[in-house]
């Protein structure tokens, strides 16, 4: 495997010309499903700003997957669920193509040339006992090994990537997740109509990484909480709800809310909304709730892992998350603080990124 330099790409550049009558299958089952379809928007629409060169097969439910399309698009519909048989249920579904572009690291182990994202390791060291984490390894490495270019989200993911699978950092390219301006000031249009609430508000799965036991523990001691304050956890799966609620019921009646995942227009309520959001995570690949909720002007306090450590400190409180103490104290800042103006925390264009890969995959 080979690096390559996604720094500038168009139509017309001669890094491209590979694409030229070319198939591009572009893996978009995960639309809708959590931090791995938040990505998937991202992607489409820098490809829908700046359409690339070839025939692109955007493959998925054509219901989410339509308002993305861009010329020189066309969609191949499909139903299902892409964690099915740990994602090889659609082994012999992938539509022809000259490369297939993978969008999450959970893909049919089938040979050929591919591009796929790894968004993190994270699970070769939170992901249950040492036999499923050794499984998990296997399968990450197979994964790397099938991939003619590999693909992450921070330089976080890049060095752990790249340690844990035995590659260099020079292999894998950062795609950068430049925040959804149109919907940032949507949020904050919002935000200006309705009545804050003093919540504090997490989103995102409940997996044990996300620290989100620590979270409650530590919610119990801020000042916020004993004026009157709320937790609201909120994205978690049907167990992982279940699961966590059985574990912070002595937090109090009221005290701590829990729901599962939630529609768009949800979301976008409790952002504007909320006093905060807090990503307590014990590591992370990037962090996208953080961003997005830093850019629509919503205080957040997050921990020092993944691409969060990059979160302009006017819009971000830091913390250690094994530290109780320091996270009360970040807690409490952050809630006290003013909501800001919307505005871009991340610049680049993400497409332009897939687009070099793509390309590089097919003339290799």
């Amino acid at each position: 495997m080979t690096s390559f330099s996604p720094a500038t790409v168009s139509r017309a550049d001669p890094a491209t010309s590979a694409l030229d009558g070319r198939r591009i299958v572009l893996d978009c089952r995960w639309l809708g499903r959590g931090g791995a379809g938040r990505v998937t928007e991202l992607v489409l629409a820098g490809l829908a700003s700046d359409p690339p060169p070839g025939r692109w097969i955007l493959w998925g439910d054509a219901d989410r997957v339509s308002r993305f399309c861009f010329t020189g698009a066309e969609i191949a519909e499909w139903r299902g669920d892409p964690h099915a048989l740990l994602g090889q249920r659609d082994l012999l579904r992938v539509p022809p193509g000259d490369v297939v572009v993978w969008l999450h690291q959970m893909r049919p182990l089938r040979p050929g040339r591919s591009v796929t994202f790894i968004l993190d390791t994270i699970p070769l060291r939170h992901g249950g006992g040492r036999p499923t984490r050794l499984a998990k390894r296997a399968f990450l490495s197979a994964v790397a090994r099938l991939s003619t270019r590999i693909l992450t989200i921070s330089e976080f993911s890049r060095r752990s990537i790249a340690s844990d699978l035995g590659m260099r950092p020079e292999e894998l390219a950062i795609v950068p997740l430049p925040e959804d301006e149109r919907r940032a000031r949507s949020i904050a249009r919002l935000r200006a109509e309705l009545e804050q609430e003093d919540v504090l508000l997490y989103l995102g799965r409940f997996d044990r990484h996300k620290n989100l036991e620590q979270l409650c523990v530590a919610f119990g001691r801020t000042r916020f909480a004993a004026a009157g304050g709320r937790l609201l956890l909120a994205g978690g799966w049907p167990g992982e709800v279940e699961f966590l609620r059985s574990r912070v019921e002595a937090s109090g009646p009221g005290a701590i809310e829990l729901r599962g995942q939630c529609a768009e227009t949800e979301v976008e309520h409790l952002l504007a909304t909320s006093r905060a959001l807090v990503q307590p995570s014990l590591e992370e690949g990037y962090g996208l709730p953080a961003f997005e909720a830093a850019a629509s002007g919503l205080p957040v306090a997050a921990s020092r892992t993944g691409g969060m450590v990059d979160l302009p400190e006017d819009a971000a409180v830091l913390f250690d998350p094994t530290d109780v103490e320091d996270m009360v104290r970040a807690l409490d800042e952050a809630v006290a603080r003013p909501a800001r103006p919307p505005r871009a925390i991340v610049r680049g264009k993400p497409g332009r990124v897939v687009i070099a890969a793509a390309a590089a995959a097919l003339a290799s």
